[in-house]
């Protein structure tokens, strides 16, 4: 009995002076998703690497490993963790995302941006006016890798005449942040659509981060049966939550080269990137439009929207309702397929 007495004794006191357990340490999982939310997207890498090689199979590592790295531009390595997260996990939409994301600072574009489209679009107008209707079809192709060529056939109807215009260009980047733009159409008999037009564009990235910022100058001559117009166009973009919205403000400057002064005019547009070919978007915008050949004073509001369908097929859908200083007031919908490639 004595001996069991002391044994009681020697292990309470064990029990007493022996360290409580430590408490648990969050993984390295947490402290990267903190410390990337910070700003802090190094210590991030730091942290989930060696994670991520002892737990390859932890798809929301890789996935915040990948956004950490492209925080970093280390865009090769940012999308080696994207396309491991897809093969483990194909819908994954977060990762989908990051190479979409890869693929707009890089400025080529990727698989699924190469793509031909249809689409068409029908408008009611006021007055009991015969309504408009359009069917177009075009093509994004990339020539190499850091030049993208674009096609366009349209087929316009306005109050019973028609016009078919045709429509080339190209995008170049000359830089890590520069691109440039340029791009020309014809009009073979042309009614109201111009007989011809030419274009020239910049585009500028200020800050090559998670959220970056463009601005840009577009300037095009167009000529029309009626009259020569030129048109200036400055715009920004900036991008917030790691690129999946952005906010678009555009100036809009045009002038009938014959004579007058310029009319002023901007819109504003908001996207959301839900994912790869997945995207929403709303605007409004008042100011000069040329549509009709002439230069009158319009006033809109838009939404549109871009769904994967099935495979690498994506549906796009848009509407607006326009009012016009001519008293034609509109409502537009508009239509179309996007094969990607």
């Amino acid at each position: 009995m004595k001996a069991a007495l002391i044994a009681g004794a020697v292990l309470a006191g064990w029990l007493t002076v022996s360290p409580a357990p430590a408490a648990a340490q969050p993984r390295p999982y947490e402290e990267a998703v903190a410390a990337r939310q910070a700003g802090e997207p190094g210590r991030a890498v730091e942290l989930l690497e060696p994670w991520v090689a002892a737990n390859p199979q932890d798809v929301d590592a890789r996935l915040q490993l990948g956004y950490a790295l492209l925080a970093l531009e280390d865009f090769d390595a940012a999308e080696a963790e994207f396309r491991s997260v897809l093969s483990v996990a194909p819908d994954y939409a977060d990762a989908a995302q990051g190479l979409a994301l890869i693929a707009q600072r890089r400025g080529a574009p990727s698989p699924r941006q190469r793509h031909v489209y249809v689409e068409g679009a029908i408008s009611d107008l006021s007055q009991d006016r015969e309504g408009w209707s359009e069917v177009a079809a075009g093509a994004l192709l990339p020539l190499s890798a850091n030049v993208t060529s674009n096609l366009r056939a349209a087929y316009h109807r306005r109050f019973g005449v028609e016009d078919i215009e045709l429509a080339g260009g190209a995008t170049v980047q000359v830089s890590a942040n520069s691109w440039l733009r340029m791009s020309g159409s014809a009009t073979p008999s042309a009614d109201f659509r111009p007989e011809w037009s030419i274009a020239a564009g910049v585009e500028h990235r200020l800050r090559a981060t998670a959220n970056p910022t463009l601005v840009g100058l577009d300037a095009s001559f167009q000529r029309f049966p009626v009259q020569d117009v030129l048109l200036l166009s400055p715009m920004v973009t900036q991008y917030f939550a790691e690129g999946r919205f952005s906010l678009t403000a555009r100036g809009n400057a045009v002038r009938v080269v014959a004579g007058g002064s310029f009319r002023f005019g901007g819109s504003l547009r908001a996207d959301y990137f839900a994912g790869e070919r997945a995207r929403f978007f709303l605007g409004a915008a008042t100011g000069p439009d040329t549509d009709l050949g002439v230069v009158t004073e319009t006033t809109s509001l838009f939404a549109g929207t871009e769904f994967p369908l099935a495979g690498s097929v994506s549906l796009t859908a848009s509407a607006a309702r326009e009012w016009r200083d001519d008293g034609l007031d509109r409502n537009e919908g508009r239509l179309g397929l996007k094969f990607g490639f």
